[in-house]
């Protein structure tokens, strides 16, 4: 059903559009006759003005940016407070407000009563679903946003997504030039979530091209999880000799059920995780990580939504960016060694400046 506009109302009442929109801002005395008829016609249409527009229109906006999280554990990740940084930088340093809207589900509802008190400008909007209910409503609306990830029909969408199909083909490349032919998928189980169904796809795809036979496990965001995902692939297929995971953080317990076995890590089992914000710190090694540039695509992002809300001429509102493949693993037992050096060693900061950058040491 087309959502009303502000037209259909003036016509159903039978005054002119500037009546309807004095009626609603109370800038101009209209008569009782005349705003009870409005009412109804409001009333019959199901008309919902657009909060926002009327304050820009009315010079009113407080240039402020809803950066719309839902939570796919109890706490915030590494990964979610990468991407909250990386937004939060670009957002504040054009002089707009960064507004976190965190909520345990993705029911649009949240957003919903938020978007209707007119507070926000616009959104950026995370966790995307195949098929979003929050996307349809913005749309409805008319309130600008932006997607930090996909949807099926991205016609006339804006939005900055990681290449799943690079990511997948860099490490199963990478597997193969180590020499495994029996690679593995711990996948996020989740058959409309953007992510999930795309990466899933591209695993299955590359797998086919490069005549792999494909076998993935659905796994959970924990470790405990991750534990539990490996111990159910190498019992039905022992002959699994590297696995990629969707998440650092079940990578821990991969980690485990893997040396539990007796195999060694990366001599005799490899493993490639996406992202990592706590993997480096609390794996007894450093495994090969797929960084997704989590901070550099939601500056992108908030980057695009600005220049939507000041009207900037746009010349790509879709945006894909292909992840890095960091070859931790094979610098594993020296990383270890070379941590107890001293902080301003000449060692560290020749020959491993990427390590003395990403540990902070």
């Amino acid at each position: 059903m087309k959502r009303a506009t502000i037209a259909d109302v003036a016509k159903q009442a039978g005054v002119s559009r500037s009546t309807v929109s004095y009626a609603l801002s109370n800038k101009r005395p209209i008569s009782d006759e005349t705003r009870q008829r409005i009412q109804q016609a409001i009333v019959e249409l199901e008309y919902r003005p657009n909060l926002v527009a009327q304050r820009l229109a009315s010079g009113g906006s407080g240039k402020n940016i809803g950066f719309v999280l839902p939570l796919v554990a109890p706490e915030m990740t590494g990964l979610e407070m990468k991407f909250i940084a990386g937004a939060a930088g670009v957002i504040n340093k054009a002089d707009y407000n960064f507004i976190l809207l965190a909520h345990a589900d993705r029911s649009p509802n949240n957003l919903m009563r938020f978007a209707q008190s007119g507070l926000v400008d616009g959104f950026i909007l995370l966790e995307v679903y195949m098929h979003d209910d929050r996307v349809n409503f913005l749309q409805r609306e008319g309130i600008p946003f932006v997607l930090i990830g996909r949807c099926e029909d991205n016609t006339g969408l804006a939005y900055v997504d990681v290449d799943e199909d690079s990511s997948l083909e860099q490490s199963i490349n990478h597997l193969i030039s180590l020499g495994h032919q029996s690679i593995a998928y711990l996948y996020r189980k989740d058959d409309d979530y953007g992510f999930s169904v795309r990466t899933l796809r591209a695993y299955e795809e590359t797998c086919k091209r490069h005549n792999i036979i494909p076998r993935v496990q659905p796994c959970a965001l924990s470790p405990e999880d991750g534990e539990r995902a490996v111990n159910a692939l190498l019992t039905e297929h022992p002959d699994i000799s590297a696995v990629i995971i969707w998440s650092d953080i079940p990578t821990l317990g991969a980690v485990q059920a893997v040396q539990n076995l007796g195999r060694r890590i990366p001599e005799d089992f490899s493993i490639i995780c996406q992202e990592h914000s706590i993997i480096s710190d609390l794996a007894s090694f450093v495994p090969t990580i797929i960084d997704i540039r989590a901070e550099e695509m939601a500056a992108e992002a908030a980057q695009l939504m600005i220049d939507l809300l000041e009207g900037k001429e746009i010349s790509q509102r879709q945006i894909l960016f292909s992840p890095k493949l960091i070859l931790d693993e094979i610098k594993s037992n020296a990383f270890r060694e070379l941590k107890a050096l001293p902080l301003k060693s000449p060692i560290l900061n020749q020959f491993y400046p990427e390590i003395v950058e990403r540990r902070n040491l």
